[in-house]
């Protein structure tokens, strides 16, 4: 399912400078694109746009053909799943019950999970390495594995469309290279379309996505990650200091 950005506009308030201006681009259907920029370029308010969490923005969102503001609360949970950097208001909640509140969208009022979701819950806890968390309240939880368990309740929301704004940002090295391996699994296994803000330019190149590289609230570059990620584009963004590994005193580490 494409997302289409046409002549998108946002403002906090009057008072306020506008966060996106006139920010225009399509995604594909089943790509993982990643946004990139400083801190305060927009990242955070363009993916909260796109979940439809504004009502006064301007300028067009649509899934497809389907305007985002046509779409009720309900019909976009069934579309797009939104994993913000923190999560409040769930310390008392226990990790297996968190996880399933990404289902909720599938069922009745009053519906409990069946045996069989509750068995995708397990499931879904094994392969991101958290069962052993399974019996903890989230208050008891470091802010990496709040972030992993928070990332796994949007996959078992089961929707074409996953907004993950930083996931990678509280995870040790292990944890990084685990979450985004499976996003780049989950993309091309399930057809998924994946949108995620980053500050490394590394994750990018790993996961062999789209990049839009973003500034003061637009889109400067929107392309292959091989392509936009050069010294000479984020020198624009980044400043002067940006270089390759190879012209670096030492050896920098990452993983495949």
């Amino acid at each position: 399912m494409s997302i289409n950005i046409k002549n998108l506009c946002f403002s906090y308030g009057r008072k306020f400078d506008p966060v996106l201006k006139n920010v225009n681009f399509s995604i594909s259907d089943n790509t993982i694109t990643v946004l990139l920029g400083l801190n305060g370029c927009g990242k955070t308010t363009l993916i909260k746009a796109i979940a439809g969490l504004f009502n006064n923005i301007t300028g067009e969102i649509s899934y497809n053909d389907t305007l985002l503001s046509s779409l009720s609360i309900r019909e976009r949970s069934k579309l797009v799943a939104y994993v913000p950097q923190k999560i409040s208001g769930i310390d008392d909640v226990k990790v297996e019950d968190y996880l399933t509140y990404g289902m909720v969208n599938s069922l009745k009022f009053y519906q409990t999970p069946s045996q069989s979701e509750k068995q995708k819950t397990i499931d879904m806890a094994n392969k991101f390495h958290i069962e052993h968390l399974i019996h903890k309240n989230m208050s008891e939880l470091s802010g990496g594995e709040r972030q992993i368990v928070s990332l796994v309740s949007s996959l078992l929301q089961n929707t074409k469309i996953i907004l993950l704004d930083e996931p990678t940002s509280a995870l040790d090295l292990k944890n990084q290279s685990l979450v985004l391996s499976i996003l780049k699994e989950i993309s091309k296994r399930e057809n998924k379309t994946i949108i995620l803000s980053s500050h490394n330019p590394n994750h990018a190149l790993f996961l062999e996505c789209n990049v839009a590289l973003m500034n003061e609230g637009k889109i400067l570059k929107f392309g292959p990650a091989n392509k936009i990620i050069n010294v000479e584009d984020l020198r624009c963004i980044y400043g002067d200091n940006v270089c390759l590994s190879k012209d670096l005193p030492y050896t920098e580490i990452s993983f495949v």
